[in-house]
């Protein structure tokens, strides 16, 4: 029971500072941001906020100083969303998931270059023999 109440309360949280860093916070060094899940510890003091960026490192370096030193005002923002007794404390996390994941795809589109293969069919259509067929049973 308390664990299924800390994933719902941490999708709310996860969503409420998605909507925060999105459209009120004012700081330039915040670009292309995603705003990926949201961990609460089994406690429900803590909760990680993991996020990724669109850029290079310079542009993740940039966007985490400015979580960093909003962070106060998001955790009071996630204060009015929390029906809790305390407010769990925030932590920002970058998401390292979502960088290998696009580093695989880049990978695996260098091999079929390499190959020279082409990307299969989305669907597989049956031939038109097969069609009549059926029809005819």
């Amino acid at each position: 029971m308390k664990f299924e109440r800390g994933s719902r309360l941490a999708e709310r949280i996860k969503e409420r500072v998605a909507q925060v860093v999105l459209f009120e916070l004012h700081d330039p060094r915040i670009g292309f941001v995603t705003i990926t899940r949201a961990k609460m510890s089994k406690d429900l003091a803590r909760v990680e906020i993991f996020y990724s960026v669109l850029g290079t490192e310079g542009d993740r370096s940039r966007v985490e100083h400015a979580l960093a030193d909003a962070r106060g005002y998001v955790q009071h923002e996630i204060a009015k969303v929390c029906e809790t007794r305390s407010v769990p404390h925030l932590e920002f996390v970058f998401d390292r998931s979502v960088e290998g994941a696009f580093k695989m795809e880049q990978l695996l589109d260098g091999l079929k270059k390499e190959r020279g293969e082409e990307a299969p069919p989305a669907v597989d259509t049956p031939a038109p023999e097969a069609e009549k067929k059926d029809d005819d049973a």
